[in-house]
């Protein structure tokens, strides 16, 4: 059995991810790991993530929607979408932005935050093909945000994500044991349609065997 870390949105605060890190040898971050992502209050890009911590153990991430897509493409440790990681886990990165109207394009938003319908029919056939165990995504399924947001007590916009419509279907195909995904910054532990749901708020972890 092989212990992972999993840890919720980043967005650029290294210091506190490189403590988070420290004392585990793997860990998969779900997205907004801040790659790329400039602060219009500081000025501040967020490009330069912690490679000496990162490379002393497996440490790796998936890409969120304030991640900079052509900057994750050039880092050693960023995990594509569709990947099958630890020969179980499908990773699904990418989410849409509710506020990209107040976002300034290639500066802290960009087009392609979320993947394009090509891209997610080709992930559909690949996790169609390998029936993954577990899910690891920033986004979580569109069904389950009704869910999420009445028992937190968080707004839902209706913001036809194509992430979150993809995400339904691929479970729809074929139910994994175990979804974590990060995005809403809300802890919460849900059994939905005979899936495990973990979502993680922000620089919150978690440590499964799998």
């Amino acid at each position: 059995m092989k212990s992972i870390r999993f840890i919720g949105d980043v967005h650029g605060k290294w210091k506190q991810y490189k403590k988070i890190i420290n004392d585990c040898d793997t860990s998969i971050q779900v997205g907004d790991f801040g790659v790329g992502f400039i602060s219009k209050i500081t000025e501040a890009v967020h490009s330069n993530p912690p490679y000496d911590s990162m490379k002393k153990g497996d440490h790796r991430f998936i890409r969120g929607n304030h991640d900079n897509p052509n900057v994750c493409n050039t880092h050693p440790f960023w995990i594509p979408d569709g990947t099958i990681v630890h020969d179980k886990i499908f990773c699904v990165g990418g989410a849409k932005s509710i506020d990209s109207h107040y976002r300034t394009e290639g500066y802290d938003w960009w087009p392609d935050e979320e993947l394009s319908y090509s891209k997610l029919l080709k992930m559909y056939d690949e996790y169609e093909k390998l029936k993954p165990a577990v899910i690891v995504a920033h986004e979580m399924p569109e069904s389950l945000t009704y869910i999420v947001c009445a028992n937190h007590n968080i707004t839902k916009f209706d913001d036809t994500s194509i992430t979150r419509q993809f995400l339904d279907n691929i479970i729809h195909i074929h139910k994994p044991d175990l979804f974590i995904h990060g995005h809403w910054h809300v802890n919460h532990h849900t059994i939905h349609n005979d899936v495990e749901y973990i979502g993680l708020g922000e620089l919150n972890y978690v440590d499964l065997e799998l």
